[in-house]
């Protein structure tokens, strides 16, 4: 198991940036569909990352506390990071 803080920072990072990029791939895909297909998808994907991060900090319940909040800080903030840009839904289309 991986048991030194650089090596969890890493991995948390890694499967971080593979879920909050295949949300944003979900998302994008179906942006222009029905309010309920959205949705549907947006909550879907919201309770397969928390499941990732569980299943994560599950495969970690035999070290020590400060590599779970270490794989969890890492995890979160690199998922955040692919939401801080808002999806474009007209192109450069604006509202004026």
């Amino acid at each position: 198991m991986i048991n030194n803080i650089p090596a969890v920072i890493l991995c948390g990072a890694v499967l971080g940036t593979l879920s909050g990029w295949g949300s944003r791939l979900a998302l994008k895909k179906v942006l222009n569909s029905s309010d309920k297909v959205f949705y549907l998808v947006f909550t879907s994907g919201f309770f397969i990352r928390f499941a990732l991060l569980l299943g994560g900090i599950c495969m970690l319940r035999h070290q020590k506390v400060i590599l779970m909040i270490s794989f969890a800080v890492s995890f979160i903030l690199v998922q955040m990071a692919f939401e801080a840009f808002p999806l474009k839904h007209n192109g450069i289309k604006r509202n004026s």
